[in-house]
């Protein structure tokens, strides 16, 4: 049983959440130098062990250039085609709004219909509040409901998403933000998505799945796309070994479907309108821009928005165990692009590379300063609340940092989760806060007006004594730490994750500012950097030495 206060974190804990020669398919024009970007990102990825495989496809002014890298399996020496299955995980987001769409296109509901209208006489709600959450906030991220329900069981790292059928789906909808007040502000949620297609599966009449066959995935031609992996489907990847894809019950309109390059071309081609399909629905309302801030970046009903100098690239991505996919078309130039990996590429980062993602501002957070500080929750275990570029952010002993929208006077939602943090004053002043998560409330007194993640002081370090520490440390089986130089000083990635800054402490000893935990670097007899020992959460975990 986990203890109660490090509920609240647990879900970004474990969510947050690869030299073999590429053949060019179909173009035979001469590579342009984003082309060659392309194939050199991929064949960087197989030969570092970063991919098994990976798929890469452009279209441009209707001419459609596929490169292929790897091999489906480690016993497997045939290569991916442009036919191959990969899991595409978010981009199953993309599906499942269009479906929406085509229900509202057809009179079948309307983007107000709400949570309530549907499934009212069968479920209380806890929090009233949620049964007025309509099908267009659910969309778009914006029904105040947290990342993933508060009852899915994330201890299965392997495959979390199995399992979570109709009841449980119900269970967590009739019992989330208990006692909390309901945010309306941009928090990407696979809860809300997820069950948006669960309840356009039953509005159809069958389940989403025969919904989005029938009202999509014929309509649009894609016989690739599919809930199936198909008889030769590129293996999952990460951290050296190949993975168990997931599988999805009840969730399944947030990340359950396989696809192909050859598929996602059409789909871009659609999209640009080179290509017929048999939608009702106008797919150009789908480009309609309803909200900015979600992020960096805009958001239409459908897709998030990128500015580049030479227009709006449309584009989602996603993430499976072991898969990693990007889709995204620019219309004013005739260009799309699709990036099916296997194993811990971003494909992100190659196609904000290739399309000239421009840098956007952090969107502005409205808070008050005066809950800032350090908050003792038990004698083991304090709150961090501080305020940093993203705005106002919070941090449990051991556990990452997460970020807090206002929702009420002196109340704040975990976006990750189903909890929010009440701040409670005298005489004006903030003196404690209460944690609320499941119906329950923790209350932690101040302590101190700085956060403790904020107190810690870096000392320099040489680039000479950073150079020691750069390289390879395996963790386990499927996970490694990846220690490099980054623009001003090191940073560290463990496998599936982003790269983090960390900093010096002392010789030997660096910490994280994103998440509560330390890096303790080991030498052998030759003085020589062999290993690195992880410290979070009161746990040690040493990780090996191995370029």
């Amino acid at each position: 049983m986990v203890d109660q206060p490090t509920l609240a974190w647990n879900c970004l804990l474990r969510f947050i959440a690869t030299a073999l020669t590429m053949a060019a398919i179909g173009s035979t024009q001469a590579q342009s130098p984003a082309e060659g970007a392309l194939e050199a990102s991929l064949d960087r990825g197989v030969a570092t062990g970063e991919l098994l495989s990976g798929v890469a496809a452009v279209q441009d002014g209707g001419v459609v250039t596929f490169f292929t890298a790897g091999r489906l399996s480690p016993g497997v020496e045939a290569p991916p085609t442009s036919g191959t299955r990969y899991q595409i995980g978010s981009i199953t987001k993309v599906f499942t709004n269009l479906l929406l769409a085509e229900l509202v296109a057809a009179g079948e509901l309307s983007y107000d219909t709400t949570l309530a209208d549907l499934i009212g006489n069968e479920i209380e709600f806890a929090n009233e509040a949620v049964g007025e959450i309509t099908l267009m906030e659910l969309a778009t991220h914006t029904s105040g409901l947290p990342r993933l329900p508060p009852n899915l069981n994330v201890s299965n790292t392997v495959d979390p998403y199995a399992g979570y059928d109709e009841t449980a789906l119900l269970q967590a909808l009739a019992s989330v933000r208990r006692g909390q007040p309901l945010g309306k502000g941009y928090a990407y949620s696979n809860f809300g998505v997820g069950l948006l297609g669960y309840l356009l599966g039953r509005v159809h009449g069958e389940d989403y799945r025969a919904a989005l066959v029938e009202r999509v995935l014929r309509p649009l031609g894609l016989d690739d796309t599919a809930f199936e992996a198909g008889p030769e489907p590129a293996a999952g990847f990460s951290g050296g070994e190949t993975t168990t894809a997931w599988s999805f019950d009840a969730l399944a309109g947030a990340g359950a479907l396989w696809s192909s390059a050859d598929d996602l071309m059409r789909l871009g081609a659609i999209h640009l309108g080179t290509k017929s399909h048999d939608l009702e629905h106008d797919l150009n309302s789908g480009l309609d821009v309803v909200l900015t801030g979600a992020g960096p970046f805009e958001l239409t009903r459908v897709w998030h928005v990128a500015s580049t100098a030479h227009g709006s690239v449309f584009w989602h991505n996603g993430g499976t165990s072991g898969y990693r996919s990007f889709f995204g078309f620019r219309p004013e130039t005739g260009e799309s692009l699709a990036l099916l990996l296997a194993g811990d590429l971003d494909p992100l980062d190659i196609a904000g590379d290739w399309f000239g993602f421009e840098d956007a501002e952090p969107p502005a957070t409205t808070f008050d300063a005066a809950v800032t500080g350090q908050y003792r929750l038990t004698p083991q275990i304090g709150i961090g609340v501080y305020a940093n570029d993203f705005g106002l952010m919070t941090q449990l002993s051991g556990q990452p940092a997460a970020s807090l929208e206002a929702v009420g006077e002196d109340w704040y939602a975990l976006n990750v989760a189903d909890a929010s943090l009440h701040f409670l004053r005298e005489d004006g002043n903030v003196v404690a806060v209460e944690l609320i998560q499941n119906g329950m409330t923790q209350q932690a007194e101040k302590v101190a007006d700085q956060a403790e993640v904020l107190s810690r002081r870096a000392v320099e370090l040489s680039s000479e004594a950073l150079k020691a520490y750069t390289g390879e440390y395996v963790l386990s089986p499927r996970a490694r730490f990846t220690i490099r130089r980054g623009e001003s000083g090191l940073e560290a990635r463990l496998t599936g994750q982003p790269f983090f800054p960390i900093f010096a402490r002392g010789e030997d000893v660096f910490f994280f500012k994103v998440v509560d935990a330390e890096l303790h670097f080991e030498r052998n007899d030759e003085k020589q950097v062999d290993a690195v020992v992880l410290h979070q959460g009161g746990v040690e975990q040493r990780a090996e030495r191995v370029d």
